[in-house]
């Protein structure tokens, strides 16, 4: 059997590479450079530059931790070469898995000619290749508001604020979600004047108003600016550079004004109205497993919408890959293939900022709308040992219990290595697992861990007692 991979991003080559640990023949075809958005434009570069923004405030703060000298300043040069380095040695790191595992990876444009038909074009050249099925796994580019002029030099997408070509004096970044707020943490640590400008009443829409609102206040305290239930009507240039002016009248001056508004899926052009794919707006429409409406055809990641992470694609393009097999296998032998997907309920959410946000499952409002009934306990970082230690006291964990059960249902946290202890209840979800569960798991000390731990058994004591 031979599966095409159309898309070299985590989606795509999470695909690919399981599809050959199946005995598939894969063939993995990129435009440009293996990792896609994630990491060469994305999630990694973004972390690289975060962990040296850390650093720029760690020295700000020095006295704190009882060391004297100056602040640190920033190397343009050096933290690109830097960010490079790291992108250079994960792309790598895929490149020798493809080689072991035998994914023959072809560079070019990749267009649907028919349903088992994937057309490469590269250098003038034209390969066809034949497949038993196709996997589209195209991604996502930033989504450029129709209003703002983006060939005005200074006006910035995400793509341009990666590159690192400049710290800007003043910046003005459009949207408050995931992508402005990093960028927000890492310009205003360099010394730009930051401010953000989102269109709805907090930061983060849609996730949980509290830790919306604490981490708006531990930016405004790195001097991030903010202007919520507004939006950036205009971006012209002036002669002290450009100026963008708001809904609400007021004008706001900057060097740069970078849109973070999000992104959209990437499947113009690649043939698939014309083999008759079903749409649901910019999105490939699927099914829960990920096939189309065009047997042998499946797509997966950015290119389907969704929760655009890089790791739901990773999860959707090994899935993706066992059913093109199993859909394969079962029309050769005449039987009904075992299908697989993905659940989205365990799905971690992060943002990488000062402190982290890390989010999974269901608030206590969500849960509600769906008429289950909770019971949420916080635990604050600020009595926590580690946290101390580090000096960053900041932030809580939430959790969210089913009444009577006790089923863990939602976890969110702001604070130190939230990103990181956040799977711990990601797997209490996914396993069905207590708050007791957790809360009565030994939690190693000194650890921000033990926060979750505390806010577990704050829970399941008032399950117990029907609070």
């Amino acid at each position: 059997m031979r599966i095409v991979v159309v898309g070299g991003g985590p989606g795509g080559y999470s695909a690919a590479f399981e599809a050959a640990r199946l005995g598939a023949e894969a063939v993995l075809v990129e435009r440009d450079r293996l990792g896609g958005t994630c990491l060469n434009w994305g999630c990694v570069p973004t972390k690289a530059i975060l962990r040296s923004a850390h650093a720029v405030l760690d020295s700000r703060n020095a006295a704190a931790l009882g060391l004297a000298g100056a602040p640190l300043s920033v190397n343009l040069a050096a933290l690109e070469g830097r960010t490079r380095g790291v992108m250079d040695e994960l792309r790598g790191q895929l490149e020798a898995t493809a080689r072991r595992l035998k994914v023959s990876v072809v560079r070019g444009e990749g267009r649907l000619t028919g349903p088992r038909t994937v057309e490469v074009r590269s250098g003038g050249g034209r390969d066809t290749l034949e497949a038993d099925a196709v996997i589209v796994a195209t991604g996502s580019v930033p989504l450029r508001l129709p209003n703002i002029d983006h060939g005005l030099d200074g006006v910035w997408t995400s793509d341009d604020a990666v590159s690192l070509k400049d710290v800007p004096e003043r910046i003005v970044i459009i949207g408050g979600g995931v992508i402005g707020l990093e960028f927000a943490c890492a310009y205003a640590a360099f010394g730009s004047a930051v401010t953000v400008v989102e269109l709805t009443e907090q930061v983060l829409p849609g996730m949980d108003k509290r830790v919306a609102r604490t981490i708006q206040q531990a930016l405004e305290a790195h001097g991030v600016q903010f202007r919520l239930e507004d939006a950036v009507e205009s971006v012209e240039r002036g002669q002290g550079g450009l100026r963008a002016t708001l809904r609400s009248g007021a004008g706001l001056d900057a060097d740069v004004v970078l849109s973070a508004v999000g992104r959209v899926p990437a499947t113009a052009g690649i043939g698939l109205e014309e083999v008759g794919i079903e749409f649901d707006r910019r999105a490939v429409k699927v099914d829960e497993r990920f096939m189309t409406n065009v047997g042998g055809i499946f797509a997966i990641g950015d290119a389907i919408g969704g929760m655009m992470l890089a790791h739901v694609a990773e999860a959707e393009g090994r899935a993706a890959a066992r059913n093109a097999v199993a859909w394969y296998e079962a029309a050769h032998a005449g039987t009904q293939p075992a299908f697989e997907t993905v659940r989205y309920d365990c799905i971690p959410a992060c943002v990488y900022t000062f402190p982290n946000v890390a989010t999974v499952g269901k608030t206590r409002e969500a849960a509600a709308a769906q008429g289950v009934e909770t019971v949420q306990a916080i635990a604050k970082f600020t009595g926590n040992a580690r946290a101390l230690a580090e000096g960053e006291p900041e932030g809580f964990v939430q959790v969210v219990a089913e009444k009577g059960s006790g089923l863990l249902v939602g976890c969110q946290i702001v604070g130190p290595f939230a990103v990181e202890i956040v799977h711990e209840a990601a797997v209490a979800i996914r396993q069905g697992l207590s708050v007791a569960s957790i809360g009565h798991a030994v939690h190693a000390h000194p650890t921000v861990s033990e926060t979750l731990m505390l806010a577990c058994e704050d829970a399941a004591a008032k399950v117990r007692s029907g609070r």
